[in-house]
């Protein structure tokens, strides 16, 4: 809990500095997608790609960690399906990521990326968490300079959004 608040602390402050490399993403999400998998009993993944292999410049540690949140809560909270979808869009890299669970609230939608936020469950508390990991997959998105963004009709959709740099 303290080295998690402390990663916070330091990405309000701009202080983690983005250690980029070329990596191959499709490998990451693949690998971050069976780590899942594997400790998920009775849940469905699948993964979609435009490609067999596609370097990036990414900081491998922080995106991963940023996209294993967002799995995190798909496993969590979502149904039992899950689909990954990468793919290009002119000059960005879109990652995909569905869940077949029952949503989020109109009214919840816009408060899931701010710090320490839960969404509300009455005196229920079945799920553990601190309510920082999709506030720090938004501020390590924003700082690959991407965006983030949530869609709920029949599924939960996060879109991220990431510059295809190479």
């Amino acid at each position: 809990m303290v080295e998690k608040l402390l990663e916070t602390a330091s990405l309000e402050t701009d202080k983690i500095i983005l250690n980029k490399e070329s990596i191959d993403l499709v490998e990451l999400l693949k690998n971050n997608i069976e780590k899942h998998q594997m400790n998920s009993v009775g849940q469905n993944f699948e993964f979609s790609s435009e490609f067999e292999n596609l370097m990036v410049k990414i900081d491998a540690f922080h995106f991963e960690n940023a996209v294993s949140n967002i799995l995190d809560n798909a496993v969590k909270y979502g149904g039992t399906d899950v689909e990954i979808t990468l793919k290009t869009e002119k000059e960005n890299i879109l990652i995909s990521i569905e869940d077949n669970g029952k949503g989020i609230e109109k009214k919840e939608r816009e408060k899931i990326f701010e710090k320490f936020y839960r969404i509300q469950k009455g005196n229920i508390h079945d799920i553990k968490g601190f309510g920082i990991g999709l506030y720090y997959s938004k501020k390590i998105i924003e700082k690959h300079d991407g965006k983030i963004e949530l869609f709920v009709n029949s599924k939960t959709i996060f879109k991220i959004t990431i510059p295809n740099e190479r």
